[in-house]
């Protein structure tokens, strides 16, 4: 068996090199909206549908504001497409979607796109902003608003990130 000694100074030398290009941008947590939830019984259904997704660490809901709040496995690629759609398969419809997003220090503007786990998010009116750490971004689109918020932001939602393959997902501060 090869065995190979790095010195302690070398190695803090190359860990120092490629640190800049890693990101430890995640997203930490999930609030949502929920219509149509009137009794215990639908909430728990809900939540049981959204346990089922292998990212989910954690789900708490709140029957009185028909809300939810979801916290992630960190380890686990997080997709806002199967929370929508456990909520919708529940036999509910979302009435928002914010998420908290760790971000590495950015200035974002207006239709500034991110790259995060193979999909593009677009910000929509934003004006230009700095943002770091730990923020609140809402989640745009048919499947995340209700078709009347919704049609409020048609408008914007033109895809200007390079997507290839990838989806875009437009979200706001």
């Amino acid at each position: 068996m090869l065995t190979i000694k790095i010195k302690p100074k070398i190695f803090f030398l190359i860990a120092l090199t490629f640190l800049p290009y890693f990101s430890f941008s995640q997203f930490i947590s999930v609030d949502f909206g929920v219509n149509g939830l009137t009794c215990s019984a639908c909430t728990r259904s809900v939540e049981m549908s959204i346990r089922k997704l292998n990212f989910v660490e954690d789900v708490v809901m709140d029957l009185k504001n028909t809300n939810g709040k979801i916290t992630f496995n960190t380890e686990i690629p997080v997709s806002i497409d199967k929370i929508a759609k456990a909520i919708t398969d529940a036999g509910f419809s979302v009435r928002y979607l914010n998420a908290v997003f760790k971000f590495d220090p950015i200035t974002i503007s207006d239709n500034y796109c991110f790259v995060y786990e193979n999909s593009n998010y677009q910000f929509i009116n934003v004006g230009k902003k700095k943002i770091e750490g730990n923020t609140v971004i809402k989640f745009i689109g048919k499947e995340f608003l209700p078709k009347r918020e919704y049609k409020n932001f048609i408008i914007f939602l033109q895809p200007l990130c390079e997507t290839g393959k990838q989806k875009t997902y437009y979200v706001k501060l």
